[in-house]
């Protein structure tokens, strides 16, 4: 009988192959590929996984719980260490910082993927010719059109619908065929996985106009995944000892369901691109120790750029001041040169025994407009100073080296829900039968 199940199992659509084993006492299957394809179409498992995150966010904004006006709806914005809402005044500063990040070069017209409730848009659109703004939960799509906003089209589409033909009607109802940015802000944690990212990113790099840029937000930063679980546990914990915060951390990170990426994903991908893609990696220069400041970053990828500058670079530890806190002075002045890059930059957010450290917000401070905080090191402890526009890119946070880049959350939803479904089908298709336990194969998920 098992090895009947077994077959009926394996004809389902959603599965490639299926087989009894008596040693784990259980029916082991094989997704199909195309229930994982991200093209021509998503998958019924990657829709699945998509329309999971599709009802949280229409519930959220539907809610509206943190609701200030129809410009600052904070619905859903809860620190993890205390579950506590963000203070007001720390997300308007955060909104600020991805605002300035999305308007740096002064766009005409921008296409934001994920636009919720209108944080960025209320702010954007006033400064551009056009804006047409992109989410799949309808609460949220209703609401923003509700408003009218001046020269502002909002569609209702996921990530990988950006280049389908609404989508292409919007932008030119405002005026564009091409979008100057095109802006994917804290959004990317609820994709299934790598491929589906990339598959995104791929269009976006595709379509963004000449000399435009992609800028993709909030990233939820893979390389410091440990240490935030580790912060997050001692929060929470913090009469644990050490070897009981460590069992803690590593269970939390065993059991994330979001999508983290490491910075050198997004240059790993630009280098593979047909167009000439240029990536800059920015620190989080706001004021309040957060999770938001410390594990999170921003990328921006510029496409067929003009080509940069050769860099003077400037360390840290060389520069006056640095050591006795004097040093504002001393950035600002070699900052003055647009060849100059400032690295090796101890973070004073991650790196709290190093006397020498400073925070982005305190660097930015000191900085000429153009210049930015960047990444100099992939966790975020090391940060560099100089214009982004004029440099290549950070080396170490160029480098390929990495194996795991991202997180996979679809192969996690994968192993749950899969047999689900299969226990469901094998119950209609041999109702007098026990159905034994379905285990997805582990490696049969990842791509």
């Amino acid at each position: 009988m098992t090895a009947h199940l077994a077959s009926l199992a394996a004809a389902h659509p959603w599965v490639r192959s299926a087989h009894w084993d008596p040693n784990r006492e259980a029916i082991i299957v094989y997704p199909a590929d195309s229930a994982l394809a991200v093209r021509p179409a998503p998958g019924p498992l990657l829709s699945e996984h998509l329309e999971h995150w599709r009802h949280v966010y229409s519930y959220v904004y539907a809610a509206a719980e943190q609701r200030y006006g129809d410009n600052l709806d904070l619905s859903g914005w809860r620190a993890s260490d205390t579950g506590a809402p963000f203070d007001r005044a720390h997300m308007l500063e955060w909104i600020d910082h991805a605002v300035r990040l999305v308007l740096r070069g002064e766009p005409a017209t921008v296409l934001e993927v994920g636009c919720g409730s209108g944080l960025l848009a209320h702010r954007i659109h006033p400064r551009t010719r056009g804006y047409v703004g992109l989410d799949p939960a309808e609460p949220a799509v209703e609401r923003l059109r509700a408003q009218a906003l001046p020269g502002v089209r909002v569609v209702h589409a996921a990530a990988h619908q950006l280049t389908t033909a609404p989508v292409v009607e919007a932008l030119r109802s405002v005026g564009a065929t091409a979008p100057d940015r095109i802006v994917f802000n804290s959004v990317t944690q609820c994709f299934p996985d790598s491929a589906y990212l990339t598959a995104v990113l791929e269009d976006a790099l595709d379509v963004v106009a000449p000399g435009g840029a992609v800028v993709v937000g909030d990233i939820r930063n893979l390389a410091s995944a440990a240490a935030f679980a580790h912060w997050i546990e001692a929060a929470r914990h913090p009469e644990s000892t050490a070897a009981d915060l460590a069992r803690r951390a590593a269970a939390r990170l065993a059991a994330e369901e979001e999508l983290l990426c490491d910075p050198r994903f997004f240059a790993r991908l630009a280098d593979k691109h047909a167009r000439a893609v240029r990536v800059a990696c920015h620190a989080k220069p706001i004021g309040a120790d957060t999770e938001l400041t410390r594990y999170r970053y921003d990328v921006v990828m510029t496409v067929d750029g003009p080509a940069p500058a050769t860099t003077r670079t400037v360390v840290w530890d060389q520069l006056p001041g640095s050591a006795s806190g004097t040093w504002p002075t001393a950035l600002a002045t070699a900052l003055r040169d647009p060849a100059v890059l400032v690295t090796g930059i101890p973070n004073a957010l991650l790196d709290t025994q190093n006397p020498a450290a400073v925070t982005p917000a305190q660097l930015v401070t000191a900085l000429p407009p153009e210049a930015a905080v960047l990444l100099d090191s992939a966790d975020a402890r090391v940060l560099a100073a100089g214009r982004p526009e004029q440099h290549a890119g950070v080396e170490a946070v160029n480098d390929s080296g990495a194996v795991e880049l991202c997180t996979d959350p679809l192969a996690r939803f994968v192993r749950l829900r899969l047999p689900e479904v299969l226990a469901d089908h094998l119950e209609q298709q041999s109702r007098n039968a026990s159905v034994p336990a379905i285990v997805v194969a582990e490696e049969s998920v990842t791509r």
